[in-house]
């Protein structure tokens, strides 16, 4: 019985502290997404209590830039500037119809011919092997039970 009520209490603690003080879905208004894209192709997603994010106004942040992530208040930056960016305001450099070209080129076709795949490749010549196995299991069953 003593056991049960200390389980209960530690139960009961371990829950308030998880509510508390871990980032989970009750407690994400508490919580800034800051997503950094780097040079080396890696993204780095952190998340930092609102009260200790940018104090030393660190990063320019402008209000269009500042986006809802499932519940968090996300700010999007690189490491080469430290002003917030906007990824809809992406323009493409390169026209879709050059593009198109490109792919349909001869090079690429052949490129893309070579890749074919045979009709008949190892795995069809296994499946082809085991098939003949099982025939050949079932053939000496029958001629095992027929006796």
């Amino acid at each position: 019985m003593i056991y049960s009520i200390i389980a209960l209490i530690v139960l009961i603690i371990a829950l308030v502290v998880y509510f508390k003080f871990k980032r989970n879905y009750f407690n994400k208004f508490q919580y800034v997404r800051l997503v950094t894209y780097n040079k080396d192709m890696t993204v780095k997603v952190s998340y930092i209590k609102r009260d200790k994010f940018n104090i030393d106004n660190s990063i320019l942040i402008n209000e269009k830039h500042v986006y809802n992530f499932k519940g968090y208040t996300t700010i999007i930056k690189t490491d080469t500037c430290q002003e917030s960016i906007n990824p809809l305001d992406f323009k493409s450099k390169f026209n879709a119809d050059h593009y198109k070209t490109a792919i349909r080129t001869k090079l690429i076709s052949e490129t893309f011919n070579s890749l074919k795949k045979d009709k008949f490749d190892k795995i069809m010549a296994l499946l082809m092997l085991s098939g003949f196995q099982l025939l050949a299991i079932m053939y000496l069953i029958y001629m095992l039970l027929e006796v």
